[in-house]
C-alpha cells in the first residue's frame, strides 16, 4: 500500500484506503466510502471550481452524464501536496470510445450535441471567453510558419525536415488562405460574438478519456476544466479532425458524425463553412513545425522526419473530406 496515497486520501478527502490498483488514468481505490479513482490534475483552482459549477449547471439542465468529483476536507476541488494536485472521482467501470468504430463515433457526436444544449447559458464569471476574429484564430501559427521558412532560407544547410517544409510551404499557405476565406464567408466574427452573448460552451477536449461509455450504456463526459465560452461547433470540427486520423475515415463516416450531432442540435450552413475552414486549416502540420523548430535539437531523428512525411502524405485526404461537408 502506497503511503503517499494513504496520506492523500486521509488528509485530503477523509477516506480510508483499503486496497488499490493502477489504471492508465489514475489509481482506483477501494475505500471506506466505496470505489474511487485518484487522479493528478494540472488545472488551477479557479478552473476546477468553474468545472464544479458547470457540472451542477449541467445536472440542473437534465444532463446527467458527468463524473462525480469529491470535495476535500477543506471544501476544495482538489488536494495539493508536494507541488502536485489530486482529484478524487467516483469510480464507475467504463471504456474509452473507439473513434474507429462508427457506432461509437455517432454516439459520441450525439453526446456532444446534448452537452452543448445543456451547457449553453452557463453564466459563471470564472469560465474564459475565446473566439474573435479570423486573424486572431489563425494568425499566430501562420506568422510563425512564415518565420520558420525565412529562418530555413537564411541559414541554408537544409535538414530533411527543412526540405519537407520548403516543399510544401506554398501548398499549406494556400490551405491557410482557403480556411480564412471559408471562415470569413461564414461570418466567423459575428457568429463568435453571438455565441458569447448566448453563453455557448465549447468543451475543447472531447476525446480520449474525456468521453467514456459505462457498462450500463451511459455516456460520461469529463475534462470540463478546459471549457470556454466559444463557438460550440468548434468541438464538432475537432471531433471530425480526430476521426480523419483513422485509416478507415471516409466521407460516409463524416456524414454519420454530422447526422448524430444534428439529431439533437441544428447545424446551419454557416456552421458547415466554419467546420470546413477549421479542417482545411493545416493544424497538424503547423503544430509539428511549432514543436520541431521551437525546441533545441541536437540531431534530426528519423521519427521526426516520418511524422512530417506522414502528415504531408494525408494532405489530399484531409482536403477531400473537409470539402465534402
Amino acid at each position: 500500500m502506497d503511503d503517499i496515497n494513504t496520506k492523500i486520501l486521509q488528509q485530503g478527502f477523509g477516506a480510508r484506503l483499503v486496497s488499490s490498483y493502477r489504471t492508465r488514468t489514475g489509481l482506483v481505490c477501494r475505500t471506506d466510502r466505496g470505489l474511487a479513482e485518484l487522479k493528478k490534475t494540472f488545472a488551477d483552482d479557479v478552473s476546477l471550481e468553474m468545472e464544479y459549477a458547470l457540472k451542477e449547471y449541467l445536472l440542473s439542465k437534465g444532463f446527467e452524464g458527468v463524473e462525480t468529483a469529491y470535495r476535500t476536507m477543506e471544501d476544495m476541488p482538489c488536494f495539493r501536496l508536494d507541488d502536485a494536485a489530486y482529484m478524487l472521482i467516483k469510480y464507475v467501470p467504463s471504456r474509452r470510445m473507439d473513434f474507429e468504430d462508427m457506432s461509437d463515433m455517432r454516439e459520441t457526436a450525439e453526446a456532444l450535441a446534448l452537452f452543448h444544449n445543456a451547457a449553453e447559458g452557463f453564466a459563471d464569471e470564472r469560465i474564459r471567453c475565446s473566439g474573435g476574429s479570423v486573424d486572431d484564430f489563425f494568425g499566430k501559427r501562420t506568422a510563425e510558419f512564415s518565420r520558420i521558412r525565412k529562418r530555413i532560407k537564411t541559414f541554408g544547410d537544409y535538414t530533411a525536415v527543412d526540405l519537407i517544409v520548403i516543399k510544401y510551404f506554398d501548398y499549406y499557405m494556400e490551405r491557410i488562405h482557403m480556411a480564412s476565406e471559408l471562415l470569413n464567408k461564414a461570418g466567423y466574427s459575428e457568429v463568435s460574438r453571438l455565441a458569447e452573448e448566448s453563453r455557448s460552451v465549447c468543451h475543447n477536449s472531447f476525446k480520449n478519456d474525456n468521453i467514456r461509455k459505462c457498462e450500463n450504456g451511459d455516456i460520461v463526459v469529463a475534462g470540463l476544466s478546459g471549457c470556454t465560452i466559444d463557438l460550440s461547433i468548434t468541438d464538432v470540427a475537432h471531433l471530425i479532425r480526430r476521426y480523419i486520423k483513422s485509416d478507415l475515415a471516409d466521407i460516409k463516416g463524416i456524414e454519420e458524425i454530422l447526422a448524430g450531432y444534428s439529431k439533437h442540435r441544428n447545424i446551419t450552413d454557416s456552421d458547415r463553412d466554419i467546420i470546413r475552414g477549421m479542417l482545411i486549416y493545416p493544424y497538424k502540420f503547423l503544430k509539428l513545425c511549432n514543436e520541431h523548430y521551437n525546441k533545441r535539437r541536437v540531431c534530426i531523428s528519423e521519427a521526426a522526419v516520418e511524422r512530417f512525411e506522414s502528415c504531408a502524405a494525408g494532405r489530399e485526404k484531409e482536403t477531400k473530406i473537409a470539402m465534402s461537408i
